[in-house]
C-alpha cells in the first residue's frame, strides 16, 4: 500500500469517536486496501477487539471487499449469518454471526482505495440515519484524502511538494533545523541517453533513498525538477559535526549506483548548500536562498560537492534589520502605524461581505516599510504585543465609525500572528476588548494561519473557544499546507478558512491547482465553513472561481486596493452595499 495518510489520523480518530457516540455497535474502523491486502489504519472497540488497529488482512477474505465490488460503494448487512452475501463469508464463520455496514472511501481520481465501517459479532439493526451518518463522514474522509493529494505530495515521488517544504521552514520556531538543498548533476544527460521515463524512476529512486536515510525525524521535499530539500532538527552547538554527518550521509546514498531500471547501473551525483534554520532569525528564507545560492557555486566550481553556509557572514548581510530596531521602538508612539482596509465579496453576487485590516507602518523617511520587514523584527523585539493591541482596538474604533457613517455594519478581520495567538497577555486583552462598549458581537474576526494550530492543539481549541464565546468570528488563515487545522475542522469553532494564495497564483493555468481548489471547496461545504480564495490577481483566476459553486468569497487586487478608512467610506458613500463585481 503506497501511501496510508498519516496527516489525516487525527481527523479519522475524531470521525470514529463521533459515530461511536451514535451507532450502538462494538467496533469501528477505517482501513485502506490495494486489493491484495487490508490495512486497518484506525479502530475504535468498544467492549472486545474485534478489529485491532495496525493490523495488515487478506483482502479476499474482508467484509471490506463486498463494499468496493459494490457499484454505490455501500453495503449493509444487519445479519451477516442471514444475508447471502455473507452466510459463508469467512468472518462469519469466524464470529458465528454479526452485522457490518460500510461505505467505501475514495481518492481524488474517484477510485475506491477504503472503506469506513461500522462492526459488531452480533445482529444490529442499521437504521437510515446511521447510514447517512456513516455515508456523510466517508464523504468528508475522501474529500480530504483528495485535498491531502494536491496540497502536500509531489505527484512523481511522493515525497512533500515545494509549497509544503516551504510552510515547513517558515514555521521552524523553537527547534533549529538542518537544511540541505541538492541538485542533480547533469540530469538533462540522464535523460537524454536513457529516456524521460527512466529518469523519471531515477528520481523516484533518488527521493526513496533520501526518504530512508537514518536521519532522525527527518523529511524530504522535491522543490523542482532534479532538485530536493532535507530538513532535519539539530542542535545548534552541533551543527558544525553533526550537519557534516547529515550531509555525508546524504550524499552517500544519491551516488550509489542506481540499478534495474536501464540496461546498465546509473551513477549519480550531486551539488549541494547546507545551512541552519533558527527560530529567532529574522528571515529564514534568506537561509534558504543562501544554501541555494552555495548549491550553484558547487555547479559553478565543478559539481559533485557539499558548502555549509556561514552563518556569521549571513547576519552581516543584512543592515536594515539594525535601523528598523531603532526606529521601531518609537513608531507607535509617534502615530506612524495605519490601518488600510481591503474588501472581501461574494463572488457570485459582488456584495462586500468583510473587510481585512492591513497594518501598514508609514514612516517619514523610509516610506511605507513592509509588514514582511518589520513584524519579525518586532516579533523577536517582543513589543509585536503593543502593535497588536493597537491593531485590534483600532479595528473595533473603525468598525463603530463606519457602522455610523454608512448605516450598516461592517465586519472586519484581523490576522492574530502567533506569538499574539500564542500569547496570555494577548488573550486577555481580547477578552477585555470584548466587554467594552464599542465591540459587537461577530463583528470582528481573528484570522490565525494554519501553521500555529501544529502545535499545543488542545491549547489551541481551548482559546479559540474562549475567543468565540467571548465574541470573536474565527478564520484559518492561509489554509492548505499544513493539516493541523484540517485535522481539527470538525472541532474548531471557526466559520471560515483562506485558502493559501499559493493555490491562487497558479490557478487559472494550472489544472492541478483547479482540482485541488474544488476539492478543498467540497470539503469545506461538508464541514458548513466557509471558503475565502485571497490574492485574486487576475480576471482570469477570478472567472475560475466563480465557476466552482455559489458560496464562495474571494479578495484581492483585482477587486479591491487596500485603502485607509477614510477613503473606503468615500468609496462605499458613492456605491451601494450591493456591487458589481
Amino acid at each position: 500500500m503506497q501511501m496510508r495518510y498519516e496527516a489525516l489520523h487525527p481527523l479519522v480518530e475524531e470521525i470514529l469517536k463521533k459515530l461511536s457516540e451514535e451507532i450502538g455497535v462494538n467496533t469501528l474502523f477505517f482501513a485502506l486496501n490495494d486489493l491484495n491486502s487490508n490495512f486497518i489504519v484506525k479502530a475504535i472497540n468498544q467492549e472486545k477487539e474485534l478489529i485491532g488497529e495496525g493490523t495488515t488482512h487478506v483482502y479476499q477474505h474482508v467484509l471490506c471487499k463486498l463494499v468496493i465490488d459494490e457499484t454505490d460503494g455501500k453495503i449493509q448487512i444487519n445479519e451477516l449469518s442471514a444475508d447471502p452475501h455473507t452466510s459463508n463469508h469467512p468472518v462469519t464463520k469466524s464470529l458465528g454471526n454479526g452485522s457490518f455496514l460500510g461505505v467505501a472511501i475514495k481518492n481524488a481520481e474517484n477510485e475506491k482505495i477504503g472503506t469506513l465501517c461500522a462492526f459488531d459479532d452480533k445482529p444490529y439493526d442499521f437504521d437510515a440515519k446511521d447510514i447517512e451518518l456513516v455515508e456523510n463522514y466517508a464523504d468528508i474522509i475522501s474529500k480530504s484524502i483528495s485535498v491531502e493529494t494536491y496540497v502536500i505530495k509531489d505527484a512523481l515521488t511522493d515525497v512533500y511538494n515545494e509549497r509544503y517544504m516551504n510552510r515547513l521552514i517558515s514555521s521552524v520556531a523553537n527547534q533549529s533545523t538542518f537544511l540541505m538543498v541538492l541538485n542533480l548533476d547533469n540530469f538533462h544527460a540522464i535523460n537524454a541517453t536513457y529516456g524521460y521515463r527512466v529518469g523519471n524512476k531515477v528520481l523516484q529512486e533518488i527521493a526513496s533513498r533520501l526518504k530512508y536515510v537514518s536521519i532522525l525525524d527527518h523529511v524530504v521535499g522535491r522543490m523542482d525538477g532534479n532538485e530536493f530539500i532535507v530538513l532535519a532538527p539539530i542542535d545548534e552547538a552541533e551543527f558544525a559535526e553533526h550537519g557534516n554527518t547529515y550531509a555525508n550521509w546524504i550524499i552517500e546514498a544519491i551516488e550509489r549506483p542506481i540499478e534495474g531500471i536501464s540496461h546498465e547501473p546509473i551513477r549519480v551525483t550531486a551539488s549541494s548548500g547546507v545551512s541552519l534554520l533558527t527560530g529567532d532569525y529574522m528571515n529564514r528564507q534568506t537561509q534558504v536562498y543562501a544554501a541555494e545560492a552555495l548549491m550553484q557555486q558547487v555547479k559553478l566550481d565543478g559539481k559533485a560537492g557539499t558548502l555549509f553556509v556561514n552563518q556569521a557572514r549571513e547576519l552581516e548581510q543584512h543592515p536594515f534589520e539594525h535601523v528598523l530596531e531603532k526606529e521601531l521602538g518609537q513608531a507607535l508612539a509617534r502615530g506612524q502605524f495605519e490601518l488600510y482596509y481591503q474588501r472581501i465579496f461574494n463572488a457570485k453576487l459582488g456584495h462586500t461581505v468583510a473587510v481585512e485590516a492591513l497594518l501598514r507602518w508609514n514612516h517619514p523617511v523610509l516610506g511605507f516599510v513592509s509588514p514582511a520587514d518589520f513584524i519579525p523584527v518586532a516579533e523577536r523585539m517582543g513589543s509585536f504585543g503593543q502593535i497588536g493591541r493597537f491593531t485590534v482596538c483600532q479595528a473595533i474604533t473603525d468598525s463603530v465609525r463606519l457602522e455610523q457613517e454608512l448605516g450598516h455594519p461592517v465586519t472586519i478581520s484581523i490576522n492574530l500572528s502567533a506569538s499574539q495567538f500564542q500569547s496570555d497577555a494577548m488573550l486577555a486583552d481580547l477578552l477585555a476588548f470584548a466587554n467594552q462598549p464599542p465591540f459587537k458581537r461577530d463583528r470582528i474576526v481573528l484570522e490565525i494561519r494554519e501553521e500555529v494550530l501544529q502545535t499545543g492543539r488542545r491549547q489551541a481549541i481551548g482559546r479559540l473557544e474562549s475567543l468565540r464565546q467571548a465574541g470573536y468570528r474565527l478564520s484559518v488563515d492561509h489554509f492548505g499546507s499544513h493539516y493541523a487545522s484540517l485535522n481539527s475542522l470538525l472541532r474548531l469553532p471557526v466559520q471560515s478558512v483562506k485558502l493559501d494564495p499559493i493555490f491562487t497564483r497558479r490557478l487559472a493555468q494550472n489544472q492541478l491547482e483547479q482540482s485541488m481548489l474544488q476539492s478543498v471547496y467540497a470539503l469545506t461545504q461538508a464541514l458548513n465553513i466557509a471558503l475565502v480564495i485571497q490574492e485574486v490577481e487576475t480576471v482570469s483566476q477570478f472567472r475560475q472561481i466563480t465557476l466552482l459553486g455559489e458560496k464562495l468569497y474571494v479578495q484581492g487586487h483585482y477587486l479591491h486596493h487596500p485603502q485607509p478608512i477614510t477613503n473606503l467610506i468615500a468609496d462605499f458613500s458613492k456605491t451601494s452595499h450591493t456591487l458589481d463585481v
